[in-house]
C-alpha cells in the first residue's frame, strides 16, 4: 500500500536473510558393508521391503486411501476435568449441526464420546457442540501423592527377589552405595474386540506396512480404532477418524510413569 513500509522494511537487518532463496548442492551418500555369507540373509544388507516407496513418497497411508461411499468422519468429545463425576451430557447443540450423524458415548480414559458426521470439519464443530456438566473430584495426578494416599490399582502388586539384597548391601563389601529414582513407561490400552463385545476372530485389522511409527502406531491407535469401530459398527457404515495436532497431544500422551528406587554397587 502506498506510504506504507514494506514487509523487508519491517525486518530487522539481522532476520533479513531468512527470506533469501537458497540453492542447496545435491547430497549423494555412500555406505559400505562388509558382506559375510552364511548361507542366509543373516549377515548381508537386506534393503527393507518397504523402503523405496517410503523413501520416494509413493507409499501409501490411511489418509492417501479413498474412503468407501456412505463413509463417516468422526470427532472426539474430551473431558475438561482429571478426575470428575459426569453429571449430563447434552447433545442437542451437536444435532442441530450440518451433516450429523450421531453422537455416542465412550467413557474411555479422556474421551467422553464421539460424534460421527458426513465431514471431517462438520464432525469436529458437532463434537464442540457437546455440552458436559461435571462435578469435580480431588484429582491425584503425581506418584508420590498416590503413595501416599495409598491409591494403588488393585491385583497389580508384583514382587521379583533373587537372594539376599539388603544382606548384601549391609555386609561392608560394598565401597559405594548410590541411591536414587527412575521413571520409565508403562503400556495402557483397550482393543476393538472388548468395546464390541465381540470375539477377537471377527475383528480384523489390516496395514500396508510395518515400522517407521517409534511406537506411536504400535497400541496407542487402538484406542482411536475403538472410538472408530463403534459407531462404524452400529450404524453400519464406515467411519474415519484424524486427529489434529493438539487432540493427538491432549489424549496420546506417553505411557505411564512409575516410581523405581535403586542401589548400585561400584
Amino acid at each position: 500500500m502506498d506510504g506504507q513500509p514494506s514487509f523487508l522494511e519491517k525486518v530487522p537487518a539481522s532476520h533479513v536473510s531468512a527470506v533469501d532463496s537458497s540453492l542447496r548442492p545435491s547430497v549423494s551418500s555412500i555406505q559400505d558393508f562388509e558382506i559375510r555369507k552364511h548361507g542366509t540373509s543373516v549377515g548381508s544388507p537386506e534393503a527393507h521391503i518397504s523402503s523405496r516407496l517410503q523413501v520416494s513418497g509413493e507409499a501409501e497411508y490411511t489418509d492417501d486411501a479413498p474412503m468407501p461411499p456412505n463413509s463417516l468422519h468422526a470427532a472426539l468429545v474430551l473431558s475438561k476435568k482429571p478426575r470428575a463425576r459426569i453429571l449430563t451430557i447434552d447433545d442437542s447443540g451437536a444435532r442441530s449441526s450440518p451433516g450429523f450423524a450421531g453422537f455416542f458415548w465412550l467413557k474411555m480414559y479422556l474421551v467422553i464420546g464421539v460424534v460421527v458426521a458426513d465431514t471431517h470439519e462438520n464432525a469436529k464443530l458437532s463434537a464442540r457442540k457437546v455440552h458436559v456438566e461435571y462435578e469435580e473430584l480431588p484429582a491425584v495426578l503425581l506418584i508420590e501423592d498416590a503413595i501416599q494416599a495409598n491409591s494403588y490399582h488393585p491385583n497389580t502388586e508384583r514382587c521379583m527377589t533373587k537372594g539376599d539384597v539388603e544382606l548384601c548391601f549391609q555386609s561392608g563389601q560394598c565401597d559405594n552405595i548410590i541411591e536414587g529414582e527412575v521413571r520409565t513407561p508403562q503400556k495402557h490400552q483397550k482393543y476393538v474386540s472388548h468395546v464390541l463385545g465381540l470375539p477377537m476372530s471377527k475383528v480384523v485389522c489390516k496395514t500396508k506396512r510395518i515400522g517407521g511409527g517409534f511406537g506411536g502406531k504400535e497400541t496407542r491407535s487402538a484406542m482411536l480404532a475403538a472410538a472408530a469401530a463403534i459407531p462404524s459398527y452400529l450404524l453400519d457404515r464406515p467411519v474415519k477418524i484424524i486427529l489434529d495436532r493438539d487432540i493427538d497431544m491432549m489424549i496420546m500422551g506417553q505411557r505411564h510413569s512409575f516410581l523405581g528406587k535403586y542401589k548400585v554397587n561400584r
